[in-house]
């Protein structure tokens, strides 16, 4: 009797093998091992993020993604986490929390223990380093929901428990290690013995768990401060605990009870209370040392139109005049644009501006000088000036410039430090899915970015999800190492905002097809997002944040 076999497609090799029904990657990894190269985290069957553990049945395609891939990293850090949970039961503390991200880790709290003890840590960092040791199989089990919710509720994980009740599957995906079970929505490895490297150390009144420099695996992220990141992160966890909306389930609770609309005002409430202190330590600033600019910097997506809008309202209540300056019009002329890595042009470079001319105007307007303006000429990537737009500064003025490089020092040289005051604006996701699953900050942007880009610009979500990657990579080495030089951090993000996001997201993503690159990000996205009860649009003001991207705002962008 012939065995059954299958086929399985390798594009990154440009061939197929046989395999029997069955086999997972990891097995047709090692089979191919000397020929794929590097060690994968995770695999994609037929363009689905999937576990190196899931069997395979039938003809398919199989690609590998290692830890230099994002989905890939993901993955190890998920699967470090997975094993710190289990450390920290083992050792007596089962609330173990992971809360976001922060200073290239993850920052997570024990409550049971604020602040960590450093002999608590160190009994933490040896148990996981002999889980890792072991190399103990990581498995997993479909089981009924029911079975997982009361599985939950004994464990006293009430808001896990809700998470998978409110999903409405028959059955559930439960990660196991050596008895120990959890909830984790994403691909984790196959075993224990896959980690390396990993850090564990004290920060704040929690931890921060450091996991490997994607760039050079044998050394970890550096630990990067961010004290004022991390003070607007807990300022906001405060609020969401006190309204008890941490994780998903609870704010989905609020919002099938009709609660929406008070946590939406309590939301747009902490934003308008925040702009307005800026706007008041701003006129301070005016009055005290004669502070003329103000520069709003922010990654992509972040609300920054938005928030130079509603400051410039809150500005005028304090008896200011608020002037914006476009530093899109401070561009060099197109054939002059630096070329990146790639050769193409740099758009997102800080030497994309002239900033010899841009500090010279800056510095002619706050001597109160009356400047002619220039206007950059999109069409033809040439900067014209514009006779008709003359502009002087008056003692009231106040010259708001919004941008990407807002925060980097080298933006306006000759203008000092005292004469400019710095907002950082960005959307710090403080919204858990469940007690040890996180949201990603960078994937609220691209969601925001998705539907605005579909609603303005006709750009779909494939397109923009294929854009991410080159414009987190601008993020990376032009904005966020200058995060804490701002004056002041404005989170734009909401407690309500993957719900608000979900019905125009949703429609966008389900467009990708599944032949496209872009498809396994749209997948994990849509998973996401169908975790929340949506929001419809008309219950959000029309001056809210949001609406930047999903439509409907008072502001004129």
């Amino acid at each position: 009797m012939n065995t059954p076999t299958m086929t399985i497609k390798l594009p990154a090799l440009s061939t197929e093998i046989e395999c029997t029904p069955g086999a997972t990657p990891l097995d047709i990894y090692k089979q191919m091992a000397k020929e794929l190269g590097t060690k994968p985290m995770l695999a994609l069957i037929n363009n689905h993020e999937s576990s190196l553990a899931t069997p395979i049945y039938r003809n398919s395609t199989v690609d590998f993604l290692d830890y230099r891939d994002n989905s890939g990293s993901r993955t190890y850090s998920r699967t470090l986490a997975l094993l710190l949970c289990k450390a920290a039961e083992e050792l007596g503390y089962p609330t173990l929390k992971m809360e976001h991200a922060i200073s290239m880790g993850y920052y997570g709290v024990i409550p049971d223990s604020r602040p960590l003890d450093e002999s608590l840590l160190q009994a933490l960092r040896e148990r996981v380093g002999e889980l890792i040791a072991k190399d103990l199989p990581i498995t997993l089990h479909r089981i009924p929901m029911q079975e997982a919710v009361e599985y939950f509720r004994q464990k006293e994980r009430e808001a896990t428990a809700l998470l998978i009740e409110n999903e409405g599957r028959c059955y559930v995906t439960i990660t196991e290690i050596d008895g120990y079970k959890d909830l984790v929505l994403g691909t984790v490895l196959p075993s224990t013995g896959m980690l390396g490297l990993f850090g564990l150390e004290r920060y704040m009144d929690g931890f921060l768990l450091r996991v490997p420099d994607a760039s050079d695996t044998s050394k970890l992220y550096p630990c990067i401060d961010q004290p004022k990141i991390f003070g607007v992160f807990q300022s906001h966890l405060q609020l969401i605990h006190l309204l008890g909306v941490e994780d998903v389930a609870p704010l989905n609770t609020k919002i099938r009870e009709g609660k929406a609309a008070r946590l939406i005002t309590i939301a747009e409430a902490m934003q308008e209370k925040t702009i307005n202190e800026i706007a008041e330590d701003i006129a301070r600033r005016h009055e005290e040392d004669g502070l003329r600019v103000v520069m709003i910097a922010g990654p992509s997506s972040s609300g920054k139109t938005t928030t130079a809008k509603r400051l410039m309202t809150q500005l005028v209540t304090n008896l200011l005049v608020p002037h914006a300056i476009s530093l899109d019009d401070f561009y060099v002329n197109r054939v002059d644009t630096p070329l990146g890595e790639n050769g193409l042009p740099d758009y997102e470079s800080l030497y994309a501006l002239d900033l010899a001319y841009l500090s010279d105007v800056v510095q002619r307007l706050t001597k109160g000088e009356t400047v002619q303006m220039p206007r950059y000429h999109f069409p033809t990537g040439e900067r014209v000036m514009d006779p008709t737009n003359r502009f002087t500064l008056g003692e009231k003025d106040i010259l708001i410039l919004e941008g990407i490089h807002g925060l980097n020092p080298d933006l306006l040289p000759g203008v000092s430090d005292k004469d400019v005051y710095k907002i950082y604006a960005s959307a710090l996701t403080t919204l858990s899915l469940d007690q040890h699953n996180w949201l990603s900050t960078s994937d609220n942007r691209m969601l925001r970015r998705m539907v605005r880009d579909l609603k303005y610009r006709g750009i779909s979500a494939e397109k923009t999800i294929l854009q991410w990657q080159h414009v987190r990579a601008g993020e990376e080495k032009w904005i966020f190492p200058y995060q804490e030089h701002a004056d002041r951090v404005f989170n734009t993000a909401m407690m309500y905002e993957f719900a608000a996001l979900r019905p125009q997201a949703e429609q966008a993503l389900m467009r990708v097809p599944e032949t496209s690159p872009a498809f396994r990000t749209a997948d994990r996205l849509l998973k996401m997002l169908r975790l929340f009860e949506p929001i419809e649009l008309t219950t959000m003001p029309q001056t809210s944040l949001l609406r930047e991207f999903l439509g409907g705002s008072l502001f004129k962008y």
